[in-house]
């Protein structure tokens, strides 16, 4: 897997501007003397994008440091736009298809949008309007992350004996009586909590009953979920699980848990040509 640090420099509108991601003009030409590679043509400023550790990250943050310039490296809570100090860092992670094909679990993130959809208190169940549904046998809901998927699509799923597979029956919202079922893919298995540090809006430790949203306090994007190899011999093998923690923004019934898949459910799925991203799991 391979780190990439990204951050971008504007030039300030003028020199008494108070914002850590802008330097003065004078300052900006000086990077650009520097680090003309930073520089694309088809965008505006600097835009640094390398592996971190590696000596022109360190060169970059301390010519920044010493103009009054300090990188946010978490995730949580972010730099507002005006901060007169701080400019935010993002990253990335890259698998290569080898470590996919090594990874024994996965993350599942299917990408084609099927409906509009919210998610309804106390259990977070969608409830879909049936004048949005697109009539794809399976994708997301727009604003959602897990997979909703068709009454034919699940009796596909089903036929694989897919262990700890189940379905929760989305809310149809019509005027009329419509013959439609709806089908959230969920899990009899709950995993242990990850052993990622986890936080709020704010940035403090996650507490469910306080704690707005739940993220990993990590730059790299996608996320990474860590969870004890042990636990996961304790519960044994299997294709379908749900996370215990739920991830996202708002309460608890606005944010949905991760669903990770086994080696063998990615291999079928794969076979079904739908839009997915696959981001695997570390076990130590």
């Amino acid at each position: 897997m391979k780190l990439i640090a990204r951050f971008t420099i504007h030039e300030a509108e003028n020199d008494r501007e108070t914002c850590g991601r802008e330097v003065p003009k004078k300052v900006l030409s000086q990077m650009r003397a520097k680090w003309p590679q930073f520089f694309p043509k088809e965008l505006v400023g600097f835009h640094l994008q390398a592996e971190p550790g590696t000596p022109v990250i360190d060169e970059v943050i301390g010519f920044l440091r010493a103009t009054g310039r300090e990188p946010n490296w978490n995730y949580r809570p972010q730099v507002p736009n005006a901060h007169p100090t701080l400019y935010q860092v993002r990253g990335e992670r890259v698998w290569d298809p080898e470590e996919l094909n090594q990874s024994e679990y996965f993350e599942l993130h299917v990408t084609k949008e099927i409906c509009d959809s919210k998610l309804l208190p106390p259990e977070g169940i969608p409830e879909i309007a049936f004048s949005s549904y697109r009539g794809s046998p399976v994708g997301i809901a727009v604003a959602m992350s897990n997979p909703i998927c068709s009454d034919a699509f699940r009796k596909e799923l089903e036929a694989q004996n897919f262990k700890g597979l189940t379905f929760r029956q989305a809310t149809i919202k019509s005027r009329k009586p419509e013959n439609l079922a709806l089908w959230q893919i969920w899990s009899s298995i709950t995993l242990p909590p990850v052993l990622t540090p986890t936080v709020g809006v704010d940035g403090e430790p996650f507490d469910p009953a306080k704690s707005l949203a739940c993220y990993v306090n990590d730059i790299y994007f996608p996320w990474q979920h860590h969870y004890s190899a042990a636990a996961f011999k304790t519960i044994g093998p299997f294709d379908v699980a749900i996370s215990a923690e739920r991830w996202g923004y708002g309460y608890t019934h606005q944010r949905e848990p991760a669903i990770i898949v086994s080696r063998r459910f990615r291999e079928w799925f794969m076979t079904q040509k739908v839009p997915v991203e696959w981001w695997p799991v570390a076990l130590e």
